[in-house]
């Protein structure tokens, strides 16, 4: 009878200390879903989406020589969703978990039924938006281990978000790899190591053999409560296969050694808020010695009941195929899709939109801009309405540095336009809080072409694009 007591004892507490293991391990769930109607003769056109020969829809830039001049408008909507858990240990260590599902499009196959000769519809990926609904599009966004190893020292380890200190033009993008953080008073600093791409089991079966790595020092220091400053240092080396997304089975064993020198700076003075960057490149990009800069400066200044904006940004280009390049490099992914985004210059059509799904076209998909360059300016204005509507307006003013072999022709002419002028973008959007968690928002854009597509087109000039979002979103 004693013994049963004792026994019934220490099961009572091993329940009761596992009871409280348990409660001490949090789990937190966060999501969004979000589906869009694009109106648009720019998105879900021949001029981008749908670009000849293309592997996957969606990602590219803006290709409408050849093409008639006068596009039928697409009319579609994407949908994705995402969900996050996060396995909570106590507050030195958890591990988060991120997840996608995307519908490219409602009605499109999972098949291939519905690709153009010569392009697949990306079986099995963000596919599914057909009627009966079958496909696996499932896609795992992060994994990763957050812990804080040392006293103010975290360590993220696994495939997590990261980006560059630079607004995003170098890289932005979820990545395998280590990375430390740190803080000493006014000063944090960084040190970490990414894997993008190991094509050696294709290649020689010999893993990290032909690889494509990022290793990188980076730090802040806060000189006052007004003024903040940062250096980095990153190390490109790609010897890694890739294969082309624009053209099928173009395949080219890469060589990248590419050391990127960066400064950046922040000043709060009241309503005012200026902010910059420059970075420099020097190394090899395919045997060719590179020496590379971006330029920016961008301000904020809080005007009325809203807050103006103001964004420049030069990036250096090349205008020949041998000797010395001053292409910029920035990260692209194992099939040429570009793995970043200068998204402070709010543009929709002429940069990257920041509302982009699976479809993320733009006349200016990336930094260096298929090694012409950039030179950008673009000024804004966020005008809150009341506690539930917010409302934005932009424009955007855009040429290309250096003109080269990927300028388009004039059909006219038979020769590439005088002109490095892009374009000229006007935006607008709104935003209304619909329900608790629930948005509903709208984005209207329209370019007007620069004389650089001046005739380009089958008949003449490409007509200006123009692209029309309404966006639900619901975030928990």
């Amino acid at each position: 009878m004693k013994k049963s007591s004792v026994l019934a004892a220490v099961l009572t507490l091993g329940i009761a200390a596992a009871a409280t293991s348990a409660c001490a391990f949090e789990n937190e769930f966060h999501g969004m879903f979000s589906a869009r109607y694009i109106n648009s003769n720019f998105n879900g056109t021949s001029t981008t989406s749908f670009s000849d020969g293309a592997k996957y829809g969606g990602d590219g830039f803006y290709m409408p020589e050849g093409k008639p001049k006068n596009v039928f408008s697409s009319n579609f909507i994407e949908q994705r969703a995402r969900l996050q858990y996060i396995a909570k240990a106590n507050a030195d260590l958890k591990l988060v978990t991120h997840f996608e599902l995307d519908y490219t499009y409602w009605g499109n196959s999972s098949f291939g039924f519905n690709s153009a000769p010569g392009v697949s519809s990306g079986s099995g990926r963000n596919g599914g938006g057909a009627i009966g609904a079958d496909t696996v599009n499932f896609e795992t966004k992060s994994v990763y281990l957050d812990a804080n190893v040392a006293k103010g020292v975290n360590m993220k380890l696994g495939m997590q978000p990261y980006n560059d200190s630079f607004k995003g033009i170098l890289f932005d993008a979820d990545m395998a790899g280590i990375a430390f953080s740190s803080s000493y008073k006014n000063f944090t600093p960084s040190i970490a190591y990414f894997r993008f791409n190991d094509s050696g089991v294709a290649q020689d079966r010999v893993l990290g053999h032909l690889t494509n790595d990022l290793f990188l020092l980076d730090g802040k220091y806060a000189v006052s409560k007004d003024l903040k400053v940062g250096a980095a240092y990153y190390l490109f080396r790609n010897n890694a296969v890739t294969t082309n997304s624009n053209l099928l089975n173009d395949v080219a064993k890469q060589d990248v050694k590419m050391s990127t020198f960066g400064l950046n700076a922040e000043y709060t003075s009241g309503p005012l808020t200026l902010n910059g960057f420059g970075v420099l490149q020097a190394g090899t990009v395919n045997a060719r010695s590179t020496t590379a800069w971006a330029l920016n400066a961008g301000a904020k200044y809080k005007v009325g009941p809203g807050t103006a904006r103001t964004e420049f940004l030069y990036v250096s280009g090349d205008n020949k195929t041998t000797g010395h390049s001053n292409a910029f490099y920035s990260v692209f992914n194992h099939i040429g899709l570009n793995e970043h985004g200068y998204y402070d210059n709010e543009m929709a059509i002429l940069g990257r939109d920041k509302n982009a799904y699976t479809t993320d076209n733009s006349i200016i998909p990336s930094a260096g801009n298929n090694a012409q360059g950039q030179i950008g300016g673009y000024i804004g204005y966020d005008l809150p309405i009341n506690a539930k509507l917010t409302t934005a307006f932009n424009a955007g003013f855009a040429a290309v540095a250096k003109e080269n072999a990927n300028k388009p022709i004039n059909t006219k002419t038979g020769g590439a336009n005088k002109s490095n002028y892009l374009g000229t973008e006007i935006n607008a959007e709104a935003t209304y809080q619909l329900l608790d968690g629930l948005t509903v928002g709208t984005r209207a854009a329209y370019v007007m072409l620069g004389d650089y597509y001046k005739d380009v087109a089958l008949n003449g000039t490409p007509e200006n694009p123009y692209d029309f979002k309404l966006i639900f979103k619901y975030t928990f």
